[in-house]
C-alpha cells in the first residue's frame, strides 16, 4: 500500500510540476450518460454488488462451506451438501474441496485464495455460486455470490440528478507524503488509510477542504453532505477525482458522486466518511439513494 502510494504521489507531483496533465482525462458533461450506463453494468455484472449473498468471517470454528436452500453458507460443521472447507494463516487462505467437489469440477486438492483487494480477483466459481476472500482489519472474510440472485432481475437502475455545470468545481490539490488517518467501516472495523492529498475548493464564497485517498490508482474521495438520508444514501457517497494539472488545479465534479456498495447489498464493508470530509451543505448532484432495494 505504501509503495503504491509513493508511486501515485510521484506521478501526481509529475503532473503538478512537469506539465504532464495531457496524460490524464477528466470526465465532463459529454461523458455523463456513458458513465451512468457503466455504473449499471458495474453493479449488475458477475463481480458486481447485486449478486452478493453472504459475508462470513473465518475463525477456528467457522470454516466449512456448505450449501443450504440454494445459497452458500459458512458453518462450524460439515453438512451432506458441502463443497469443502478453509485453512488459513496470517496472509493466505486455502480452500480444500471435498472429493465429490474435486471430481465433479476437476479441481486440485488444495487451492490458494489471496485477498482480492491485494492481488486482484482470485475467486472460485462453481455455478451458480462464486466466492472470494477479502481482508479487513487483519481478519479474512469469505464473500459469496449467487449468480442467479433475484435482485438482478428486479433491478430498476440507479436514480441520479441530471448533469449540472455548477457542480463541476475548480479546486486545488495539495499532495501529502506522510499523512494518514483512521477510517471506520459500516461493520465497525477501523483501519489506517494513507492520505494522498488535500483538495481545497470554494462553494458560495466559503472555503472547504476534502481529504483524497487512493483507490485503484486514482484519487478518491469519501464524503457526506446534507442530502444524505433524504435524497442520497445515508452514510455518504464516493467520487473519483481527475488528476491535477501542473499548477495543482483539478476538477471536482460532484455530478459523478456515486453510491457506496452498501446501497446495493448488506454484505459490503463500506468505509464511512471521516469527519474531515463531512460537508455542511447540500450537494444535489450525482447518484441518488436507490431506496427500492431496501438498503
Amino acid at each position: 500500500m505504501i509503495q503504491h502510494k509513493n508511486i501515485l504521489l510521484l506521478f501526481l507531483l509529475g503532473l503538478v510540476y512537469f506539465n504532464s496533465y495531457s496524460q490524464v482525462k477528466n470526465l465532463g458533461k459529454a461523458d455523463f450518460e456513458d458513465w451512468k450506463n457503466d455504473r449499471i453494468e458495474e453493479v449488475t455484472s458477475e463481480n458486481g454488488w447485486l449478486n452478493l449473498s453472504g459475508l462470513f468471517w473465518l475463525n477456528n470454528e467457522l470454516k466449512f462451506l456448505n450449501t443450504l436452500n440454494q445459497e452458500l453458507i459458512l458453518e462450524t460443521q460439515s453438512r451432506n451438501e458441502n463443497l469443502g472447507y478453509f485453512e488459513w494463516n496470517a496472509d493466505s487462505v486455502w480452500f480444500i474441496p471435498n472429493s465429490r467437489t474435486r471430481e465433479k469440477f476437476n479441481l486440485p486438492s488444495k487451492i490458494l485464495q489471496f485477498p482480492e483487494e491485494s492481488y486482484g480477483s482470485n475467486a472460485l466459481k462453481i455455478p451458480p455460486w462464486k466466492w472470494s476472500i477479502i481482508e479487513r482489519d487483519e481478519s479474512f472474510g469469505v464473500r459469496t455470490r449467487n449468480l442467479n440472485h433475484p435482485s438482478i432481475s428486479k433491478f430498476n437502475g440507479i436514480p441520479a440528478y441530471g448533469y449540472q455545470e455548477n457542480w463541476s468545481i475548480e479546486a486545488q490539490f495539495i499532495p501529502k507524503f506522510n499523512e494518514s488517518i483512521l477510517i471506520k467501516n459500516v461493520v465497525g472495523q477501523e483501519y489506517e488509510v494513507n492520505v494522498m492529498g488535500h483538495i481545497l475548493f470554494q462553494y458560495e464564497g466559503q472555503d472547504h477542504e476534502l481529504l483524497a485517498f487512493e483507490e485503484e490508482g486514482k484519487l478518491w474521495v469519501i464524503f457526506s453532505d446534507l442530502t444524505n438520508e433524504k435524497e442520497t444514501y445515508p452514510s455518504g457517497r464516493y467520487m473519483y477525482v481527475g488528476f491535477p494539472d501542473r499548477t495543482g488545479k483539478l476538477n471536482l465534479d460532484f455530478n459523478y458522486a456515486y453510491n457506496p456498495p452498501c446501497a446495493f447489498t448488506k454484505f459490503a464493508t463500506c468505509p464511512i466518511p471521516p469527519k474531515e470530509n463531512r460537508l455542511d451543505f447540500a450537494i444535489p448532484a450525482g447518484e441518488k439513494w436507490p431506496k427500492d432495494l431496501g438498503y
